[in-house]
């Protein structure tokens, strides 16, 4: 009897602590479930509109042609034939240097070139008829064109007394007056075409793309609120290896000469044009291996959708491919995030 009293209390025993433990089971469950709990996160409704992106540049305007007369011979100047400032044409005369010793010899060496071609002329006769030597023809024929060779030097140095505008454009203030004695390289006055002006910036390395022969650009000048247009013609070959840009010249038209060489540019580069994006916080963009991405929410969860950043800043990041319009993209508390997170909105925008 006594073993079988001991029998039932173990079992009742036994019962009792299954039960417990399957409640405490139940228990831990319920409270598992209830411990689940979504991520609060505020986020913004991306809404796709056209984008224009614009680099502002310095520059600096430059006249579109400019050369600085100066002498050749050392001479003194005779006469100046403008008036400081002016407008000249081209082939206009300037300056007239002294040349009466190059009009002495030339008329000196007219004499002896006359009579060498009469001692040629008349040898050349002879010679037909064998009544002089060749050698004797051939030095007279050799001396009439050395004179003609002398000829040719003083006549070049007579053209070079006169000194004419190679192109249209506007002098400047003449740097030497009526008797002064020039040498060779003597700076006399400095020559501009502003019909039309050259606008030099720099383009850094990472708006390459942005540039192009014939591409228009936008630019301002000092002191005055227009903005004029020019049109890139020429870049350098090469990059800076200090600044890493390459350096542009436009070309823009300049008709009321309102724009002068030497004066400072703003210049406003388009680097994007119509292309589809969204402005969004910088604090959206979650670093990867192979760029940028974001927390897009779907169904209430948080998904990893890899973008492509156009531009950035510390505020703002502009978005150009990956995300679609009427996406939801969270903009906070992307730490906590992952992907398959359930989320909560919180704020959104």
């Amino acid at each position: 009897m006594q073993i079988k009293r001991q029998l039932a209390l173990f079992l009742t025993a036994t019962t009792f602590l299954l039960g417990c433990s399957k409640e405490n089971k139940d228990n831990s469950t319920v409270s598992s479930e209830v411990s689940i709990s979504k991520l609060p996160v505020d986020a913004v409704k991306v809404k796709l509109e056209p984008l224009t992106q614009e680099l502002t540049l310095a520059g600096s305007i430059l006249p579109s042609r400019e050369v600085i007369i100066t002498a050749e011979l050392s001479k003194k100047v005779s006469e100046i034939y403008f008036e400081d400032g002016s407008f000249v044409k081209q082939g206009q005369q300037l300056y007239k240097l002294d040349d009466a010793d190059v009009v002495a010899k030339h008329k000196q060496l007219k004499s002896e070139i006359q009579l060498a071609q009469l001692n040629e002329s008349r040898l050349s006769e002879l010679l037909k008829s064998h009544s002089v030597v060749q050698e004797e023809y051939d030095i007279a024929y050799t001396k009439l064109q050395s004179l003609l060779a002398n000829e040719e030097l003083l006549s070049s140095e007579l053209d070079k007394t006169i000194i004419k505008a190679p192109f249209a454009g506007r002098v400047g203030i003449t740097k030497v007056h009526v008797g002064a004695l020039s040498n060779p390289g003597t700076e006399f006055v400095k020559l501009q075409d502003q019909e039309k002006v050259r606008i030099q910036f720099a383009v850094p390395e990472g708006s390459i793309h942005s540039i192009g022969i014939g591409k228009e650009i936008v630019f301002s000048i000092s002191g005055n609120d227009n903005k004029f247009t020019a049109f890139i013609v020429a870049t350098e070959p090469g990059f800076d290896n200090q600044t890493r840009s390459i350096t542009v010249h436009a070309l823009a038209e300049n008709p009321k000469g309102l724009i002068k060489p030497g004066m400072s540019a703003k210049v406003f580069l388009k680097t994007m044009e119509n292309h589809n994006g969204v402005a969004l916080p910088s604090e959206a963009l979650i670093p990867g291996a192979n760029g940028y991405n974001v927390f897009t929410v779907k169904k209430g969860l948080a998904q990893i959708t890899p973008v492509t950043v156009s531009k950035r800043n510390e505020r703002l990041a502009i978005i150009t491919a990956g995300i679609n319009n009427g996406d939801t993209i969270m903009v906070s508390n992307m730490l906590r995030a992952g992907a398959g997170v359930p989320v909560e909105l919180v704020t959104l925008n």
